[in-house]
């Protein structure tokens, strides 16, 4: 997304190129330098030597095998039930979305939609769709499959993490088989950047039984839940400059060591959140590159505030004053990463609030909440390599620093398989793990307002609510911060959530590779399949 688009309330016009094509315009009183500080602040810390500079020209052919991790036994093509690094990356390479995301600055380029157009407040949105795309079916892709796409999200019993992105929804409708027209409840915005969210793609109208029919680059020949999906190139996909290799593989890479010792061995091309610990020694390997991305994404803890003992907010406190942020940090990302202050924006974000008070490490604070709140007996804490490797660790460490202030945390690791499904949302106290979103609104939105199923605190507060939907609709940039800066500042101090740092994501991708550029978000903001060719 462009980042003007990104962090400041943007308006956007039709422009006419030389060519006669109707391409869309963002304006704003960012200055250059600003721009430029907010690009940096969100971009890829190291590349791939050569990524994004002049290389050989594309050429079709080959197998792309990427290893990530976030699968499970009980997986569909459901889009409502996509909800780890797995089915993003699934996502977007067998689905599109109406507007993705595109690199280190997550440049905001036409997806399903060519072009997009804001009025009335940023309550009217208008977006005409590119002509010729077809499902890998052959059926045309009309204004009415991005209807029945975006309204599925909000259908009754939904348990969509993009709920909360269609609730907004006033009405929907199709001008014309390739224009669609949405009326919010209220001004955002921020929307356009929200309809990139990967669970948002495109099916057929009408779809109930889904089984990986989408517009994306590679259509499904084989799909094996928990293990692997295979897929060809869609020969009648849109994009005529992509989709370079012939065949993708996207391997269920549960298991930090199995994806490092697969990208060692060639098995895979391109490896997704490799241990910090360990990727220097792969990165001395012949043919072998890292990318290091300061991105968003966390590895954090969820205590449901919805229930006992986690619905008392002084034992809440306790916790996030038990952890010390500073020690994992060195010891879990080897210093490699940001200190988090339990909310999901940070310190490299324009939006983040740095004058609210920092939850730091205070063994004595912490024993005096706990004891105030009651509790006793130990805490069973949930965690998996599901969550990533770091939320194993992670979950040991904190029991020894919560120790100190006299509060006991039990370890409980769960496999891998079923952890979505079974424990993430659902067990009192548990690890989660968020990946980077194109806004901060986002992620506010998604993850902890309380009318979202992605909340998987279960956490609910009005204050908090307002706050972040004050913000959406605010033209001044001044003000508009301080609604973010106080939704932040009650998520940190009252939340359900301790978010200790931000490690940053590392990946490998192998030399043979070409044309991959690094975004904010894994595997090339989890679009890499059709970018990649083998050179």
């Amino acid at each position: 997304m462009n980042i003007c688009a990104l962090l400041y309330m943007m308006r956007c016009r039709r422009a006419s190129t030389n060519r006669g094509k109707q391409v869309m315009t963002y304006w704003s009183n960012l200055s250059r330098r600003r721009f430029l500080q907010a690009a940096g602040a969100l971009g890829v810390v190291s590349a791939v030597p050569g990524m994004g500079l002049a290389q050989s020209a594309p050429k079709r052919g080959g197998t792309l095998a990427i290893g990530v991790e976030g699968a499970s036994t009980g997986d569909t093509f459901d889009p409502r039930s996509f909800n780890s690094p797995y089915w993003a990356v699934v996502s977007g390479t067998i689905f599109n979305t109406l507007v993705e995301a595109h690199g280190p600055a997550n440049e905001l380029r036409p997806g399903l939609a060519k072009s997009w157009e804001g009025s009335d407040g940023g309550k009217r949105w208008v977006f005409d769709l590119v002509e010729g795309a077809t499902f890998h079916n052959g059926h045309p892709v009309t204004a009415n499959d991005v209807i029945y796409s975006l309204k599925i999200h909000n259908a009754e019993n939904s348990r969509s993490n993009s709920r909360s992105i269609a609730a907004a929804i006033a009405s929907i409708s199709a001008e014309s088989p390739t224009r669609v027209v949405v009326q919010l409840t209220e001004g955002n915005y921020f929307f356009p950047a929200m309809v990139s969210n990967y669970p948002l793609c495109i099916v057929p109208e009408g779809t109930t039984t889904f089984d990986g029919v989408g517009t994306g680059p590679y259509k499904v020949t084989r799909f094996a839940p928990g293990e692997a999906i295979e897929a060809v190139r869609h020969e009648g996909y849109f994009k005529k400059d992509a989709a370079w290799v012939d065949r993708v593989i996207i391997l269920a890479a549960n298991d930090p060591a199995a994806r490092a010792s697969a990208f060692q061995s060639g098995q895979i091309q391109i490896a997704s959140g490799l241990d910090t610990r360990t990727a220097m020694l792969l990165k001395a390997l012949p043919g072998k590159s890292l990318v290091s991305l300061r991105a968003s994404q966390f590895v954090g803890f969820n205590m449901r505030a919805d229930i006992e003992p986690f619905n008392n907010p002084n034992l809440r406190l306790a916790l996030k004053l038990a952890i010390d942020r500073k020690d994992v940090l060195a010891r879990i990302y080897g210093g490699m990463g940001r200190i988090g202050n339990d909310t999901p924006i940070p310190p490299n974000d324009p939006l983040f609030a740095a004058d609210i008070k920092q939850n730091a490490y205070d063994p004595e604070q912490a024993a005096a909440l706990y004891k105030k709140s009651g509790h006793s007996g130990p805490l069973r804490l949930s965690t998996s390599d599901a969550a990533t490797a770091p939320a194993v660790d992670m979950a040991v460490l904190f029991r020894e620093h919560a120790a100190r202030a006299g509060i006991q945390i039990e370890v409980v690791r769960e496999p891998a398989d079923g952890y979505w499904s079974n424990v993430w949302g659902k067990a009192p106290f548990h690890a989660t793990v968020w990946g980077s979103r194109p806004t901060a609104d986002m992620i506010l939105t998604t993850a902890y307002s309380s009318s979202s199923p992605g909340n998987d605190t279960h956490w609910a507060n009005p204050a908090f609510d307002a706050a972040i939907a004050a913000a959406r609709v605010e033209a001044d940039e001044k003000r508009r911060l301080e609604f973010y800066t106080k939704a932040q500042s009650i998520l940190s101090s009252d939340g359900g959530v301790i978010i200790p740092v931000f490690g940053d994501v590392i990946e490998g991708v192998t030399n043979e590779l070409k044309g991959y550029v690094p975004g904010t978000q894994p595997c090339a903001n989890y679009r890499c399949a059709e970018q990649v060719w083998f050179g």
